[in-house]
């Protein structure tokens, strides 16, 4: 072994009578003390808190020595959770414009599309709901809802909104804010892929996409408003009964001159 890892056989055996190293005996000490902190305190201490414990009962050390003991071990703090709901996802940094404009009124279907994500506090936590809102007709073409706020989310809604109406992606805007879950990589390629016009809203306004903030505006306050808290899969439930079976088809929209958004597509 020592002539393979070109190592004298000398130095070798001074390695094995080696004593430990005053420092490595003080870290040792250190680290049983931490093992007994994190014990005591239920793992709920982190690096910090660990290293005040260890002041006060008269150890040598600085912040970041603790920290590398404890990284050592793969300690991590029960106050460290990971926060579930939202995703980070690969995003380009660069804003598009504000395309839209704020013209609402489009008098030909599959030529503006506007999307938007809401939250909606269940039993286990926060749902969220992504729609894709065609401005022709205002009806809900694509929606999706997932425990974490992704750009994965935002895919699925809009595959399956491009799979019902089957649009020309080169005479199609797709409207959004600036989330990042619309500014991630994946959902940009995806886009410019099928030659799909992107527009954001400006920064902090939102009456830039009020269409589709006036959606969840009467979502919440018609349906979820009569709702006792519900469970996820619940909530996903009555979004669907919501959308696809009461606002696309029966409910009147004054936009439609009083037709709901089927009812205003079918009769044009």
């Amino acid at each position: 072994m020592c002539d393979v890892l070109g190592v004298s056989r000398s130095g070798y055996y001074k390695w094995r009578k080696r004593q430990p190293s005053k420092r490595t005996l003080y870290n040792q000490r250190l680290l049983d003390f931490l093992r007994h902190q994190i014990g005591k305190h239920h793992r709920i201490l982190g690096y910090r808190k660990l290293w005040e414990e260890a002041v006060a009962h008269g150890y040598d050390c600085n912040k970041k020595r603790v920290q590398s003991l404890l990284q050592q071990i793969g300690y991590r703090s029960n106050a460290c959770k990971r926060r579930f709901g939202v995703v980070r996802p690969r995003e380009v940094m660069s804003r598009a414009p504000n395309y839209l404009d704020r013209k609402f009124s489009v008098d030909t279907p599959n030529r503006v599309w506007v999307s938007d994500i809401t939250q909606i506090r269940c039993r286990e936590g926060w749902q969220y709901l992504c729609v894709i809102i065609d401005l022709y007709s205002r009806r809900v073409i694509g929606w999706a809802s997932s425990y974490m706020n992704s750009a994965e989310m935002v895919l699925r809604a809009l595959k399956k909104a491009w799979k019902a109406r089957k649009p020309t992606g080169g005479a199609l805007m797709f409207h959004s804010d600036q989330g990042t879950q619309y500014r991630c990589y994946d959902v940009l390629k995806w886009l410019t892929k099928r030659k799909v016009t992107v527009s954001m809203s400006r920064k902090g306004n939102c009456w830039d996409n009020a269409c589709s903030e006036s959606f969840f505006g009467l979502m919440k306050k018609e349906w979820f408003s009569n709702l006792e808290q519900l469970s996820r899969k619940e909530m996903v439930a009555e979004c669907r009964n919501y959308i696809d079976g009461y606002y696309n088809i029966v409910r009147r929209h004054g936009t439609n001159g009083g037709l709901s958004p089927m009812m205003y597509e079918l009769g044009n």
